[in-house]
């Protein structure tokens, strides 16, 4: 697929999905060159079904950048539109500003919509400007301080960058670049989800002026009978009125010598999620009997982690139940890292830091937040799809955590 027919492609399946009274959420850093012209350096643009919890909204202008982030709900789908348009052509409009990626002759696009073996498909597409000369240490300490003196105050470009979850331009030599995702307007609840008895139980959310007759539902049994195992069910699915900004479906659905199912969900001609459910009185996992033959009734697991008083041995507990789940965790040789790098069956990254004790928990959330940082541009360096998940496991019980969950939300942590 070359780079034209994958922005069409992306455009499209945009056209499918987004409908009025979506989300957007832009973010961006802007900087002056000799002339005094702002050039766009990196934005994102992220457009979302649902209403924005808290408006995180900010600008900073000064003499020599233009940084910040707009969220806005409820907005018409003619409007994003016109948004992704101009996006795909290099530029924004925000704050009443127009921002342009430099290019030379033409630019160039990359999506990770042509990642075949994704389980969760939301629409990405990366507009890629023209390289230019990265930032000199006194133009980057200029910025560093204006930032620190701007309302509201930021230590300093990397301190941004990693606020807005975008590449600090005074150390990545990457391309400007407008990252655009659109998330889906319709998804399965898993955890509303199970496969038992050989029944099929599924929930799943709409928008609601998201037309549902657009969705396509197939399901394969394994290991099933023949063809008959391998079914669209999209009928099945019971849709109720509008509540609370939602729409509620439900199935249920029959099948035979069902061990496990994977469900695709469907908008018109783009997958928008896979998953495996297990039924869980068949499950094999064959990872749970070779922890057996050596710890049988995962004794020793659970004196690590229960009954934890040794910060080697929880670590050591912690990646065990994540291997028993499904996950590949890597305990650290190195000191000055993350307890846990890990990684999902879908090839996603997580850092996990595991603490015993109240006393370590701001030391502990202030190092997932730097090396997360710290491993985001790494990867975006080298190439790789640089979104790492951040995860703080807490041997003490969730009422003898006196953590303030508005920062745990704010630095995307999740907390176990």
């Amino acid at each position: 697929m070359n780079a034209n027919s994958m922005s069409t492609r992306f455009r499209v399946s945009t056209d499918e999905w987004i409908c009025d009274s979506y989300s957007i959420d832009i973010r961006f850093i802007a900087l002056a060159d000799e002339g005094g012209a702002l050039r766009l350096l990196t934005a994102s643009i992220a457009l979302n079904p649902l209403p924005h919890q808290q408006d995180l909204g900010f600008k900073i202008k000064t003499e020599h950048l233009f940084v910040g982030q707009l969220q806005i709900s409820g907005v018409s789908k003619k409007r994003l539109s016109e948004v992704i348009d101009s996006a795909i052509e290099g530029e924004i409009n925000i704050y009443g500003q127009q921002l342009k990626l430099p290019i030379k002759q033409q630019y160039d696009y990359y999506s990770e919509m042509t990642h075949r073996d994704r389980w969760l498909y939301n629409l990405h597409l990366q507009i890629i400007g023209e390289n230019i000369a990265p930032l000199s240490s006194l133009s980057a300490t200029l910025l560093d301080n204006a930032l620190r003196g701007a309302t509201p105050p930021f230590d300093g470009l990397a301190d941004l960058s990693v606020w807005l979850g975008l590449s600090d331009p005074s150390v990545n030599h990457a391309a400007p670049s407008i990252f655009i995702r659109v998330n889906p307007p319709v998804d399965l609840i898993l955890e509303n989800c199970k496969l038992l008895k050989d029944k099929l139980y599924l929930t799943l959310h709409a928008h609601p002026r998201f037309d549902t007759k657009s969705i396509g539902l197939a399901l394969r049994a394994a290991p099933g009978i023949g063809l008959n195992s391998r079914t669209q069910s999209e009928r099945s699915i019971q849709w109720s009125r509008v509540r609370k900004g939602l729409r509620e479906g439900k199935a249920a659905i029959d099948l035979e010598n069902a061990d496990q199912v994977l469900a695709i969900l469907m908008i018109k001609s783009s997958a928008v999620r896979r998953h495996w459910f297990l039924e869980p009185t068949k499950a094999r996992n064959n990872r749970l009997v070779a922890i057996q033959q050596f710890d049988p009734d995962l004794r020793m697991i659970k004196r690590a982690v229960l009954d934890a008083t040794d910060q080697n041995k929880f670590e050591l507990g912690v990646a065990a139940i994540l291997f028993l789940l499904g996950f590949s965790p890597m305990v650290q040789v190195e000191t000055d890292s993350p307890d846990l790098i890990v990684t999902t069956p879908d090839g996603s990254l997580i850092i996990v830091e595991c603490t015993l004790r109240f006393s370590d928990f701001t030391s502990k959330l202030g190092k997932l937040v730097d090396r997360r940082g710290a491993l985001s541009k790494a990867l975006e360096i080298s190439g790789h799809h640089s979104e790492i998940l951040a995860v703080l496991v807490c041997a003490l019980p969730r009422d003898q955590i006196a953590a303030n969950l508005a920062d745990l939300k704010a630095n995307r942590i999740t907390l176990l």
